[in-house]
């Protein structure tokens, strides 16, 4: 969907591809709304990630990726239901301290959603050609 592609438009994430291998540092989820697939979610370990597209990591963070894919579906609480699992699936793991999200800068919309989440904005970082917002949220500031 567009607002898809605009929400990361200069990464061709070769989907046909990457859908299909798996690393030890990713988890790649559907989300699905009753048996129908809705969006899609991408957990990682940013200090393990092959590219290392985060640069240098400690190795007690986790990175989300999220999209929801389906134009009927946004703004109706899908997508912060969707985060609210993929955060209490990286900390079910005792040794994640802080989990990272990296929105457009640009995305003030996306920005506010992860505030809402309780994430806090470290800084701006240029990824590639885009520049984005680093957000965090540390495990001590996660409420369930």
């Amino acid at each position: 969907m567009p607002d898809v592609i605009a929400s990361d438009p200069n990464d061709d994430w070769n989907w046909n591809v990457e859908l299909g291998v798996q690393w030890a540092w990713r988890e790649q989820l559907l989300a699905e709304l009753d048996g129908r697939p809705i969006g899609f979610v991408q957990i990682i370990d940013p200090a393990q990630e092959e590219s290392h597209y985060w640069g240098d990591c400690a190795p007690d963070l986790a990175a989300i990726d999220i999209w929801i894919g389906e134009p009927d579906c946004l703004g109706q609480g899908h997508g912060t239901r969707i985060m609210r699992l993929a955060i209490a699936r990286c900390f079910a793991d005792p040794r994640v301290a802080a989990v990272l999200v990296d929105p457009l800068a640009g995305n003030v919309r996306a920005r506010r959603f992860y505030a809402k989440l309780g994430f806090q904005e470290i800084g701006p970082r240029r990824f590639g050609l885009d520049d984005c917002m680093v957000m965090r949220l540390d495990r001590k500031n996660w409420r369930d």
